[in-house]
């Protein structure tokens, strides 16, 4: 296929973007951003060192500059070094400001601790100087034509699949600054991906039909990643256009307009959040659903309220055709964006769109079907009947092949056996061929199963949700008196609660050991009553006061411990042998 045709493609199925009223950054010309960029090294040790200025570079000489290695270790920034940035956007020039959920209050007391930890890490780590996204912001209004969206189309045909990459650049990433995220950083790159009907099928208009649809997302992987073009979730305008609701700074991407509660457990911090997560048990015990969440939790907001771009929108896409051929996709292995260093990855730029950041291809690039998990998924009803009828097939020739292998090696047992004494070693010594001739019993029965339903089905009609392992859905808001008090008690729950732990360990401080205790239980409590977990969190502390009994009588007379146990054995294993006496 030539470059008119994918082109085509492309426009046949490019996406709408709708994003949330007050966001700053848009889909921009990497052309433009490159033009205007400054180059930076970033050696082991010492500061960034500037190897072109700004004004140098094109996308033509981008991948020569960075010389053998392709560009790693070099980072692209259009706004300079690592100096704090002072720069004045006008009033009338602000985004609206966007009125924002309390992410605090819909996580768990464990998710907060951690969430402030993160906060308090970035005086340590590498972090985006405050200012950058001023200066990106005027910077894209003044020469990256925000007025003119651009996104980078690639088309891959992997039988049965043809493969519809949207890729979007923004200059920018202000998720924590404007929006409450966990971090920013320059530049991003995102993606819609649709999938299309690669068996020769076509619709009325002549074209392959779609199928399936990617949005990027922060917290999704393989199957999870992926929703079915009939899917209910998923908005399509005019029958062939996906509509995806960006998020306000992350830019990531939501079948559903709304505000999404994500939290994100850094890769350097795993160890970290699953020990806590551990811990939350006796933290935090009333909520299962909190032990599952917890990371660094943020508000995703996705609303679809702002600008929108697309066909039928009344602003149109700039569409560039990229492919493993385009010089700078292909030879520049560096960072899109001021380069960090920051150990958890969150505040460092990202890499193009064919790499990772430790130069090696992304597998949504090298295998966006695999990556995507439809490997294991054929386009339509007439394609998986033809596979049922090859595994039909190969089934029956395995069937006769194990009838043949069994009826010999059942002859040859018996053979063996004759004339020898039942308990003998040299019937026992058969044992290993008995077995063998279970597991082909078994083998047979299970494929002569697998025929006998493949002789009379037909291609199931799967729910649209089935594949999913974890369906995304906006968080439902925190309205009237209980919202309120749940967003205020996220602000003042967790320093109360470091306090009265401070106060617990250091009783000669602020107030004594008993005040201090009362202190924590009182603050316990009115957590599980504001998380709508009162009696959870009373029978926690029950038990709590039970255990530190047990643990001062130990420390009296460890005898009067050993004794308690053993009668307690006894009563136990006396109720159990009654109760089973009485069914007899």
């Amino acid at each position: 296929m030539g470059i008119e045709e994918d082109l085509a493609l492309l426009r046949a199925f490019e996406p709408v973007a709708k994003f949330t009223e007050g966001e700053w950054f848009y889909p921009v010309s990497v052309q433009r951003y490159v033009d205007r960029a400054s180059l930076w090294r970033v050696e082991p040790g010492s500061s960034p060192a500037q190897v072109v200025p700004p004004g140098g570079l094109t996308v033509e000489t981008l991948a020569k500059v960075g010389g053998a290695e392709q560009g790693l270790n070099y980072s692209l920034s259009g706004i300079g070094g690592t100096e704090k940035h002072l720069a004045h956007i006008p009033l009338r020039e602000r985004p609206p400001h966007l009125a924002r959920a309390s992410r605090l209050a819909s996580v768990g007391l464990t998710a907060r601790l951690v969430d402030a930890m993160n906060r308090f890490s970035l005086l340590f780590r590498g972090s985006v100087p405050g200012g950058s996204a001023a200066r990106s912001f005027l910077l894209q209004r003044d020469h990256l034509r925000p007025e003119q969206p651009t996104y980078y189309g690639r088309v891959l045909r992997d039988d049965p699949w043809i493969v519809c990459q949207y890729w979007m650049f923004y200059s920018f990433n202000n998720w924590r600054s404007a929006f409450g995220g966990v971090n920013e950083h320059e530049a991003d790159w995102e993606q819609v991906t649709v999938y299309l009907d690669g068996t020769g099928v076509t619709g009325p208009d002549g074209l392959p039909p779609a199928r399936w649809v990617v949005f990027s997302a922060h917290d999704e992987t393989g199957d999870d990643l992926r929703r079915r073009w009939d899917d209910p979730d998923l908005t399509v305008h005019g029958g062939r256009h996906p509509v995806v609701f960006v998020g306000a700074g992350s830019h990531s991407g939501a079948y559903l307009p709304g505000d999404y509660l994500i939290t994100v457990r850094p890769p350097k911090l795993r160890g970290l959040v699953g020990a806590l997560r551990g811990s939350a048990r006796l933290v935090a015990p009333w909520s299962a659903e909190d032990r599952q969440t917890l990371g660094i939790p943020y508000v995703d907001y996705a609303r679809g309220d702002g600008r929108m771009i697309g066909p039928g929108q009344g602003e149109n896409w700039n569409p560039v055709l990229i492919g493993d051929d385009t010089p700078w996709v292909r030879d520049f292995r560096g960072l899109w964006g001021r380069d960090t260093r920051d150990r958890l990855g969150g505040e460092r730029g990202p890499a193009g769109p064919r790499y990772s950041r430790n130069g090696t291809v992304r597998q949504a690039w090298a295998d966006p079907v695999g990556w995507a998990g439809l490997a294991k998924v054929v386009p339509n009803p007439q394609a998986e009947r033809q596979l049922i009828e090859i595994r039909t097939r190969q089934n029956s020739d395995r069937l006769a092949a194990l009838d043949r292998e069994i009826g010999t090696l059942r002859h040859d047992l018996a053979v063996a056996a004759a004339g020898l004494p039942v308990a003998g070693p040299e019937v026992r010594g058969l044992l290993a061929e008995e077995q063998r001739l279970r597991g082909l019993r078994m083998e047979r029965t299970r494929l002569a199963d697998e025929q006998q339903r493949a002789a009379t089905a037909e291609p199931l009609a799967h729910d649209p949700h089935a594949h999913l392992l974890h369906r995304r859905l906006p968080m439902q808001p925190q309205a009237g008196l209980l919202g309120r008090a749940r967003s205020w008690w996220a602000v003042l729950s967790t320093p109360l609660i470091l306090l009265a732990l401070g106060a617990v360990v250091n009783p000669r401080g602020v107030a004594g050991s008993e005040t201090a205790l009362v202190m924590l239980l009182v603050l316990l409590t009115v957590e599980g009553a504001v998380r709508g977990k009162f009696l959870a969190v009373l029978l926690r502390l029950l038990l709590c006061c039970v255990a530190i009994g047990i643990l001062v009588v130990l420390w009296l007379d460890g005898r009067y411990v050993v004794t308690s146990i053993f009668f307690l054995a006894a009563i136990l294993v006396l109720l159990v042998n009654i109760r089973e006496a009485w069914r007899r």
